[in-house]
């Protein structure tokens, strides 16, 4: 059961349209997995339909959910994931697959350390949008961050200073937050992440190199 969901704000400034294009395929991606979010979003999608029949100007964004409910269609939360697998997209939700597809089709995973890879994709410059893949067991360094981070887990799941996150579940940090994911070892995790700015490691040997591995 998903237990970390995206804010209000920010599921509304997705539906009035005013995310870039990395962190609107994140918020897609949680509704496509979270029948609460997608609950929110009919409700303020029927409040929007309401305002707009009395004149009120205000109810554009908010009726503008219906896009997304038209971009996740009948996704939904599954009772049974799908492994995870480099040759297929099955475990992730529908509006990832296509951006998948084109990374894959460009060689694919990329090595950053022992147990991580990631996978960039291709969106606008305003943020940066990567999936990584952690293998059991896997202690991300430990890190802050430069603004924002998003970060929704696709498949398995992790803990850090700020609880447990799995499938479906999302963690918004800003630069006040400094946490090590330590990836559970039941199973690797599938974690999408967006940020607008490099992160901040500790350890001064990854700081060096950070610039090569482009996180």
């Amino acid at each position: 059961m998903i237990q970390h969901h995206t804010s209000q704000d920010l599921l509304l400034e997705y539906a009035a349209g005013g995310l870039d294009e990395a962190s609107s395929i994140l918020v897609a991606s949680h509704l496509a997995l979270c029948p609460a979010c997608r609950t929110t979003a009919a409700e303020a999608e029927n409040l929007g339909g309401a305002l707009l029949e009395s004149g009120e100007p205000e109810a554009m964004s908010i009726s503008s959910l219906a896009k997304v409910l038209d971009r996740i269609g009948t996704q939904g939360d599954k009772s049974s994931v799908p492994k995870a697998d480099a040759g297929t997209n099955a475990a992730l939700p529908q509006p990832l697959r296509g951006y998948v597809n084109d990374q894959l089709a460009r060689g694919g995973w990329r090595w950053i350390a022992q147990g991580l890879r990631q996978m960039a994709l291709s969106t606008s410059k305003a943020a940066t949008a990567r999936i990584f893949r952690l293998s059991p067991g896997t202690r991300v360094p430990v890190h802050s961050h430069q603004g924002q981070e998003l970060t929704l887990v696709l498949t398995g799941s992790y803990r850090d200073e700020c609880g447990v996150f799995a499938r479906g579940d999302v963690a918004d940090l800003d630069d006040s937050v400094t946490h090590q994911p330590v990836v559970s070892r039941d199973g690797e995790c599938l974690a999408l992440a967006v940020t607008r700015a490099p992160l901040r490691f500790r350890n001064a040997a990854i700081r060096l190199i950070q610039p090569l591995l482009g996180i």
